[in-house]
């Protein structure tokens, strides 16, 4: 394909780039690829000028599952530009099929959902043949079994010529476990270029248009010093103790500069799945605990001293030494250290000597350099990390450091029912926002976020002045390329670090993380192996043939059943639930070859044969069925419309193979319990199955083996059946029906006859031997629930009739069976 990008003069097309971005233009107009760039580096224009080559009725190029707020940008700068021949189209469900196919005709630049895009794949709506391209994000994500990977595998199976690009900000998890190999294998990718922030081109036009950068490293004082290595110590006890409950984790989560970092807690949650069902109660709470002593230190370095003791103390419950859920850390020397040190900031009772903020010094300076250079601060922006120091600043420069801090050591005096507003608000002007947070002495400020689009706010506010108020590395970076993009124009930047501090710490460890991260991708870069057909377009790529032993038990017979299959070009069919294409089951379903009809299925998830129908839980979701009562109405739902019914609990295949927690399981019968609660199902529906799956890959053996030599589902039919048992179940009242099925020769397939027959149990206990055998169907049942009814009651003389009436009372008070 050969693509050409023309702009007239004076049209309205995409923004001009940096060096770095045309040779990133360069690299997608050359090769099926990966783009990796390092946190804060803008790809968007390169991104909107190559989509806006593209926007023309002789191409289609699908954009997939774009992030939020870079889709609405791209969708309203594609739209004003007046080099884009088609207007950009964003398709979603509430877009009707038939329009969709008249989208896909239309050609240019089309915005869709994985979901919505796998279906239509998978139904023949879209012309695969006339697709140009194909663009994902996030690909530090995409594996063997997600959605992506699906959609790539189907595209080109049929077009060999399109092209597949794939974006990624986040080069550490690209590292691990070797992700970066997978998503390049399984979106067919045969090239990746890495734009970190020391690349040439991008450090040339830093260089070129360098910010004025002043460094301030605030000393903490001696005080918050003790605190932070009191939290040390308190990181250091949780870390400990968990190393003894679980000693086979890795080193690396034992160690304190690890544990200060933004996503250690994550880290640690997920390395903790595969057992977390074996782990005693202690050992949770002390998972947890490492995350509350982590926000502490956070509290310290940005609250104030009055803010950090509130917060410090509301830890210790009332009755420490009675309780037995406090956690262990609590009863340290250290966790009395911190109670002490931070109440001896706020000792004296008064604002002023409470213990001030370092940074609000450095931030009084600042703003008195600004002041003293240009007479006002019109051109000056805050970037701060939550929206709460941003109202603390903001206070301080309005009303000084003692009014502010009494304001403090005030709401936390009062009890919170007798809290009033603060004076100190009421000056706020509410009009005065920007970005969601106010002005004050026309002083800017930006909350820090990870938004691609910060360029846009940035541009608007124009600042002259930025006051870094909080090290981030995002941020740091954004500005760098907003002052590339404003040449001639000043931009000073006063960035505020705590010295010596965990802060500190993060800051380093995130910058020195991601460029490790880039090293060993250049490293892997320079020794990448070749495979056969990496992009597919050859048709030899093993990853896009159908039918062979791809799952994870390659013992099992299915594997050469399919390929014999496969030889005869047709699979086994199995209709699926549109709402269960979510999951990556039928990624694996169509990779191990079975073909995918998807249909919205009113019961159950997976039809397999015209017998088998399989409704598919996870555990949290059966949990919630059993909770809510959903389950057992589905499980009727399925009993009354198939001859197998089957429920699949399926496990997690990063998470222990266990129901449910050890510590959760008790030898006395408790309704309410999971145990107690699967067992009535099993009881009260004979019919139905339960299959237990430890994965998705054992599922589709599962699956393998129940169609073996069974005849295909057949659509239309399935689908007027699954109508007409959802409109019977939906006609009862539910509780009256489970009565009803109490009775002798009462079963799910004739309780409908009795249901529609008569009114309620008042009308059924009246009813002849031969009507209710008419109802039933069957001679024996009709005599079995006739006799029931007129069986002789202990109180009466002896006379059925009696009886009779006994039991017409009995049932008189009861419902209808149809709810209308």
């Amino acid at each position: 394909l050969l693509y050409t990008i023309k702009f007239e003069p004076g049209m309205d097309g995409p923004p001009p780039l940096l060096p770095y971005e045309k040779q990133a233009l360069m690299d997608l107009l050359t090769d099926d690829c990966l783009v990796v760039t390092g946190e804060g580096i803008p790809f968007q224009n390169t991104l909107l000028t190559f989509l806006d080559s593209f926007s023309n009725p002789g191409t289609l190029v699908l954009v997939v599952e774009c992030p939020g707020e870079l889709e609405e940008w791209l969708l309203e700068k594609l739209t004003l530009s007046e080099t884009a021949v088609v207007p950009p189209k964003k398709l979603t469900s509430e877009v009707h099929i038939e329009k969709r196919n008249e989208h896909y005709l239309m050609g240019g630049v089309q915005f869709i959902s994985r979901t919505i895009l796998v279906i239509d794949l998978l139904l023949k709506r879209v012309p695969v043949d006339l697709i140009t391209g194909m663009i994902f994000f996030n690909a530090h994500f995409i594996s063997d079994i997600s959605i992506e990977s699906f959609i790539a595998r189907l595209y080109r199976t049929e077009n060999k010529t399109g092209f597949i690009k794939a974006f990624s900000s986040n080069p550490v998890q690209l590292n691990k476990n070797n992700q970066v190999e997978q998503c390049m294998r399984h979106l067919f990718l045969p090239q990746f270029h890495l734009w970190p922030r020391f690349h040439v081109n991008i450090s040339e036009s830093v260089e070129k248009h360098k910010c004025d950068v002043v460094e301030l490293h605030i000393p903490l004082t001696d005080v918050m010093r003790n605190l932070q290595l009191t939290i040390i110590d308190l990181l250091h006890f949780c870390m400990k103790e968990i190393k003894k409950q679980v000693p086979s984790l890795d080193a690396d989560f034992f160690v304190v500069e690890n544990a200060v970092t933004k996503n250690y807690f994550r880290s640690l949650k997920v390395a903790l799945k595969p057992m977390w069902s074996h782990l005693g109660a202690n050992t949770k709470q002390l998972i947890d605990d490492i995350r509350t002593i982590s926000n502490l230190n956070n509290q310290l370095l940005r609250c104030t001293a009055v803010q950090f003791y509130a917060a410090a103390h509301k830890l210790r419950p009332s009755g420490i030494g009675a309780s037995s859920n406090v956690s262990m850390w609590m009863f340290t020397e250290a966790f009395e250290r911190l109670l002490s040190l931070s109440k001896k900031r706020v000792e004296q009772g008064g604002s002023e000597t409470i213990e001030r903020s370092p940074k609000w010094e450095a931030v009084q300076e600042v703003l008195e350099e600004i002041k003293s250079e240009c007479g006002n601060k019109k051109n000056t922006l805050f970037c701060v990390s939550s929206h709460a120091i941003a109202r603390q600043i903001v206070k301080f420069i309005k009303y000084g450091e003692t009014a502010t801090l009494q304001e403090d050591l005030t709401c936390t005096q009062q009890p919170k029912s007798a809290r009033t507003k603060a004076p100190s608000d009421e000056g706020e002007d509410p009009s005065q926002t920007v970005f969601g947070l106010e002005s004050t002495e026309n002083i800017h400020f930006l909350i820090q976020s990870k938004d691609l689009l910060i360029y846009d706010q940035l541009t608007e506010l124009d600042p002259t002045y930025v006051i870094l108020h909080d090290p981030d590395l995002f941020m740091i970076r954004s500005l760098e390329m907003f002052r590339c993009r404003r040449p001639g124009k000043p931009l000073r930047i006063y960035f505020l670090i705590y010295d010596n501090s965990i802060e500190e710490q993060r800051y380093l460890t995130q910058l020195s993380g991601e460029k490790n991260a880039f090293e060993r991708l250049i490293l892997y870069k320079g020794n990448m192996t070749e495979y056969t057909d990496q992009d597919g377009k050859n048709g030899t790529n093993p990853l896009l043939q159908r039918g062979q032993q791809s799952l994870l038990f390659e013992d099992l017979e299915q594997g050469k059943d399919t390929r014999e299959v496969a030889k005869k070009g047709k699979f086994p069919k199995v209709i699926v639930d549109m709402r269960d294409f979510r999951s990556s089951l039928p990624s694996i379903l169509h990779k191990s070859g079975l073909d995918i009809v998807p249909r919205t299925i009113e019961i159950g998830d997976y039809i397999l044969t015209p017998d088998i129908c399989v409704e598919r839980k996870s555990i949290m979701d059966l949990i919630g069925s059993l909770a809510s009562g959903r389950l057992y109405q589905q499980c009727q739902a399925m009993c009354s419309a198939y001859k197998h019914p089957m429920l699949l609990i399926e496990f997690d295949e990063a998470n222990g193979f266990s129901l449910q927690n050890y510590s959760a399981v008790s030898d006395s019968v408790v309704t309410t319990s999971l145990q107690t609660q699967l067992t009535l199902i099993t009881l009260h529906f004979p019919k139905l199955r339960m299959i237990w799956s430890q994965s998705e890959y054992t599922t589709a053996n599962i699956f393998h083996e129940l169609k073996k030599n069974k005849e295909d589902p057949n659509e239309t039919v399935a689908e007027n059946l699954l109508k007409g048992s959802s409109t019977e179940f939906s006609e009862f009242n539910q509780s009256l029906v489970n009565s009803l099925l109490a009775l002798p020769g009462v079963t799910s397939k004739n309780y409908f006859n009795l249901a529609r027959k008569y009114k309620n149990f008042k009308e059924l206990s009246l009813a002849t031997q031969e009507s209710l055998t008419q109802a039933l169907g069957n001679k024996e049942d009709g005599k079995l629930m006739f006799e029931f009814f007129q069986q002789k009651d202990s109180g009466n003389d002896g006379v059925a009739g009696g009886s009779k009436s006994k039991a017409s009372d009995k049932y008189s008070k009861f419902k209808k069976f149809r709810k209308r």
